[in-house]
């Protein structure tokens, strides 16, 4: 009876959590999509600030994904730049405006109630949300992303000092290497920065 009690209590919390911090986000003339895309942006790859990468993380069609990002461009939080190898692709970007807003991100409440944990509470959250997302995503059938440096793909650092994306090919900055990746393939042994 115990664990029903903690399953339900758990869900209930979670769902509660969940619905306090999206009506946290109709602020600043945002929804909680756009405040999701501009936190992608930020926190993104090179190889990762796409529209189609912004859709798989928000687990949407890539024509949503696009009229978010064109809302927040008009809006002047970004702006869209051609890349210099595929002139298809166009990446996207904070502007200073978007850089100056995140730092109000209205879920930065979020973080100071983290803070307030004890380490131990705060290891065994992030260790049990971890494996309810993944389990999530498996089921759903979501984009599997994660941070470069705990990827398969993953090949440590270059005799320049900067890391190497083995599925790319190419050179990424360590503070790249800190980033999501929508490229993300789960490994075990990790290399880091």
């Amino acid at each position: 009876m115990t664990d029903i009690v903690n399953k339900e209590d758990l869900l209930r919390l979670l769902d509660r959590i969940g619905r306090m911090s999206r009506g946290l986000q109709y602020c600043h003339g945002l929804n909680p999509a756009q405040w999701d895309c501009l936190r992608f942006i930020g926190q993104a790859n090179r190889f990762s600030r796409t529209p189609g990468a912004l859709a798989a993380f928000l687990g949407t069609t890539k024509g949503t994904a696009s009229q978010t990002l064109n809302a927040l461009e008009k809006k002047g939080y970004l702006r869209r730049v051609p890349d210099p190898e595929d002139r298809r692709v166009r990446h996207i970007e904070l502007t200073e405006l978007g850089t100056g807003l995140l730092a109000e991100d209205p879920l930065n409440c979020l973080d100071r109630a983290i803070a307030n944990l004890p380490a131990e509470i705060v290891e065994t959250m992030s260790d049990g949300l971890n494996r309810l997302c993944a389990d999530m995503q498996t089921r759903c059938g979501g984009q599997d992303l994660g941070i470069c440096q705990t990827c398969g793909h993953f090949e440590g650092e270059t005799d320049g000092g900067n890391m190497m994306c083995g599925l790319k090919q190419a050179e990424l900055s360590c503070e790249d290497a800190t980033r999501f990746c929508v490229n993300f393939l789960p490994e075990t042994n990790t290399k880091s920065c």
